[in-house]
């Protein structure tokens, strides 16, 4: 559910992560596009294509671009994309400009890049083979988690105690020393979440969750790699109920539950560079059950907890923005201002209008001014 509409935003900590990239919607279907990022992560200009996705990929409205994000190396961009016969990523080579499949003839979807390493392996969760040419271990299909090299598509499986198809969420460590993931077995089953080196070993199961919000996921690792914020998600057949933002310390301990977040649509919590506050997105809309079930009936805004303080800000909303959806949001360098996009739902055949605001979080609990620090862009089907 919630790899809807994720639009991911992953830093990157070389100078080569110069660039914001975007698809964008034109009649040859989806195009790669960048453009220069600004110092608060918003674009200087408007985005520039560089080549087709190609496959007639786009052409169809039923077409997803679901996420984008660019190597800790800053040399490939994972595009995860779904059309009607399943989810595959396609890999932008940055320096040869060239797009391929990673890995080829596999149904699956990105997670998350890994630390260290080569700068250039993420965490995958395989679903299918496609035709002979697949990949397999040992002549078999048995996947769980699969580390996968974005420049020569080879893989590593990793056995997570059960089959792929029951993987949510796979996030390692900043260090890139440890993996949290979590699984579930369907519907009503609740889920368990368990902690694991990067290789595999020293499997731990944290924690199971049952009842209504009980489906853990969204990971996302404190700066110092000491606490994990998650969401736990409704387990129901709705798929857009609200959740709940919880923290925890990196032994599945201290877990707390901060705020009330929108939920099923993928956005992530995000950390202040100090980790001292989480931003997130809030759901603004709770009584409207439309929203419950439809994509496109979200209203929502951009919510701030601060840790030390122990208080919740709502920092931006759809009447200071004038748009419906108030998304993404990000932390600048001094973790005084959080950096989201605004717009209103998006088309699916002509993509979206996303601007960049920024909102002030120190200072007065009262209402935060919010300015807008870029144009509105056209046709943007997903940006990372």
């Amino acid at each position: 559910m919630w790899k809807l509409s994720p639009l991911l935003q992953a830093p990157s900590s070389t100078s080569a992560n110069a660039y914001i990239y975007y698809t964008l919607k034109d009649p040859r279907g989806f195009v790669l596009a960048r453009a220069p990022k600004g110092p608060d992560g918003q674009p200087m200009r408007s985005p520039q294509p560089l080549l087709p996705l190609g496959n007639n990929f786009g052409l169809v409205a039923s077409d997803m671009v679901l996420s984008l994000q660019l190597s800790p190396d800053g040399n490939y961009l994972a595009i995860d994309g779904n059309r009607d016969h399943g989810e595959q990523v396609w890999m932008y080579a940055v320096q040869a400009n060239t797009v391929s499949f990673k890995p080829e003839a596999v149904m699956g979807n990105f997670l998350r890049w890994l630390p260290g390493g080569n700068g250039h392996t993420f965490l995958y969760r395989p679903m299918l083979p496609q035709g002979p040419d697949a990949p397999l271990d040992g002549g078999s299909w048995n996947p769980g988690l699969w580390t996968v090299d974005a420049a020569t598509g080879a893989h590593v499986n990793i056995d997570i105690g059960t089959v792929s198809a029951n993987l949510i969420d796979a996030v390692p460590s900043p260090d890139g020393s440890r993996i949290v993931y979590s699984t579930t077995t369907g519907l009503g089953q609740g889920s368990d979440t368990y902690m694991m080196h990067s290789d595999g070993t020293a499997r731990t199961h944290l924690f199971a969750t049952t009842g209504l919000e009980s489906v853990a996921g969204l990971f996302a690792w404190s700066p110092d790699g000491k606490s994990i914020a998650y969401e736990r998600l409704a387990d129901s057949p709705a798929p857009f109920l609200s959740a709940g933002l919880w923290t925890m310390n990196s032994s599945g301990g201290q877990q707390q539950r901060l705020a009330d977040v929108d939920g099923g649509h993928g956005y992530l919590p995000s950390w202040s560079p100090d980790g001292q506050k989480l931003a997130f997105v809030v759901r603004t809309n709770t009584n409207d059950h439309r929203a419950d079930k439809s994509y496109q009936a979200l209203q929502c805004g951009i919510g701030v907890f601060n840790l030390r303080t122990h208080q919740e800000r709502l920092v931006a909303t759809a009447a200071q923005t004038g748009q419906q959806w108030n998304i993404n949001p990000t932390w600048s360098a001094l973790s005084d201002r959080v950096i989201f996009t605004a717009m209103n739902p998006m088309n699916n055949v002509l993509g979206g209008t996303p601007r960049y605001w920024s909102a002030q979080v120190n200072g007065s609990d009262g209402e935060t001014q919010v300015i807008p620090i870029s144009p509105i862009f056209s046709h943007v089907v997903a940006w990372g």
